[in-house]
C-alpha cells in the first residue's frame, strides 16, 4: 500500500470529517450563507499569506530539480490567481456583515485559525524535514481536492462559489495533487503520519469555526 493511501486509511474518520464538512457541502450547493463565506475567506486570507511561507520553505528543501521547479511554479500561481479571488469575493459579500464586524474578521484570527497558523508558521520557521513539509502541503490540498468529487455541484453557481471550486478542481489542480501524492509516497510513513493527522484536525476545526462567530 502506498504511503498516501495508508495515511488516509489510518486516519479515515478524521479525513472524512474534514473533507465532508458542511462548509464545502453548502459551497458546492450554492447555499453557503454570505456571512459564513466572508468569515471563511477573511480568515483564509490570513492563513494563505502564512501558507506561502510554508510552501517557500518546502521548495527550498526540494530534493531534486523537478520537484524544485514544480513547487516554484505553484508559488507563482498562488500569488496571482488565488490571491486575486480573495479580495474580489470579500468585496462581493461585504454587505453581509456590518463594517465593524467585517473589519474584525479581516484583521483578527478566530482561536481555531490562530492555532492552525501558529503551527504552520512554526513549521515554516523550524522544520527541516522535506518529508514532513511536503506532507503538510499535500494534506491541505487533498482536503480541497475532495470537495467537487464528493459533493454534487449545483448548476449555474454564482461566481463567488464557482470560482473557488474551479481553483481546486480540474486538471491543473489534479496534476498538482498528483505531484504532491507522488512526493509523499517517497516518504517514510512513520515520519509523516503525525503531521498528516494534525493538519486534518486543524482543517476541520477551521471549517467549524466559521459557523461559530
Amino acid at each position: 500500500m502506498s504511503v498516501s493511501q495508508k495515511l488516509i486509511d489510518n486516519h479515515r474518520e478524521l479525513f472524512e470529517k474534514a473533507t465532508h464538512h458542511m462548509l464545502p457541502k453548502e459551497l458546492c450547493a450554492g447555499t453557503l450563507p454570505d456571512k459564513v463565506l466572508f468569515v471563511y475567506l477573511a480568515q483564509d486570507l490570513q492563513f494563505f499569506q502564512s501558507g506561502l511561507r510554508l510552501l517557500t520553505k518546502t521548495t527550498s528543501l526540494a530534493p531534486d530539480s523537478d520537484s524544485l521547479v514544480t513547487l516554484a511554479k505553484k508559488i507563482g500561481f498562488f500569488a496571482n490567481d488565488e490571491n486575486d479571488y480573495f479580495y474580489k469575493c470579500l468585496a462581493e459579500v461585504s454587505d453581509s456583515l456590518s463594517s465593524s464586524d467585517g473589519e474584525h474578521f479581516r484583521t483578527n484570527k478566530l482561536p481555531q485559525v490562530e492555532r492552525y497558523i501558529d503551527y504552520l508558521e512554526k513549521c515554516a520557521r523550524n522544520e527541516t524535514s522535506y518529508a514532513k513539509l511536503i506532507t503538510f502541503v499535500y494534506c491541505m490540498e487533498l482536503v480541497y481536492l475532495e470537495w467537487p468529487i464528493y459533493f454534487p455541484k449545483a448548476d449555474n453557481l454564482h461566481w463567488k462559489h464557482q470560482t473557488w471550486i474551479d481553483l481546486h478542481a480540474g486538471s491543473h489542480f489534479e496534476t498538482w495533487c498528483d505531484f504532491l501524492r507522488a512526493e509523499v509516497d517517497k516518504c517514510d510513513y512513520n515520519e509523516v503520519s503525525e503531521v498528516f493527522e494534525k493538519v486534518l484536525k486543524l482543517e476541520y476545526e477551521f471549517f467549524e469555526a466559521c459557523y461559530q462567530y
